[in-house]
C-alpha cells in the first residue's frame, strides 16, 4: 500500500475547516504506483474540498502492524477496502509552515 504525508488548501465555504487554510493530510492508496495514481488521487481530495495539493513524501507500507495511531489504522482499513482513503490534520498548518 502507497502511503503519502502532504499538505492541501481547504477550498469550500462550508464544513470544519476555514476556506484557504493548509492543511497537513496522510493518505492511504491500495495501488502502490505513485504516478499512475495522481489523478484518482486528486479528483478523490477536490471531491472532498481539498486543492492546492503538495505530496511531500511517499513510501511504502506492507502492513498495517507498522501502525500505531487508531485514526491511521482506521484509514488504512478503509484503503484496503476502498482503494483511498485520507486523514488530515484538523489543525491548519500556520502560514510560515505552508509557505516552505
Amino acid at each position: 500500500m502507497l502511503i503519502l504525508n502532504g499538505s492541501a488548501e481547504y477550498m469550500l465555504t462550508s464544513g470544519e475547516q476555514v476556506k484557504g487554510n493548509r492543511h497537513g493530510f496522510n493518505m492511504f492508496v491500495k495501488h502502490d504506483e505513485l504516478t499512475t495514481q495522481l489523478q484518482d488521487i486528486e479528483k478523490y481530495l477536490i471531491a472532498r474540498g481539498w486543492d492546492n495539493i503538495e505530496i511531500t513524501e511517499n513510501g511504502l507500507i506492507e502492513n498495517i502492524e507498522g501502525i500505531n495511531h487508531a485514526v491511521l489504522i482506521e484509514a488504512f482499513k478503509k484503503a484496503q477496502n476502498e482503494g483511498l482513503s485520507v486523514v488530515v490534520n484538523n489543525t491548519a498548518m500556520n502560514s510560515a509552515v505552508a509557505m516552505s
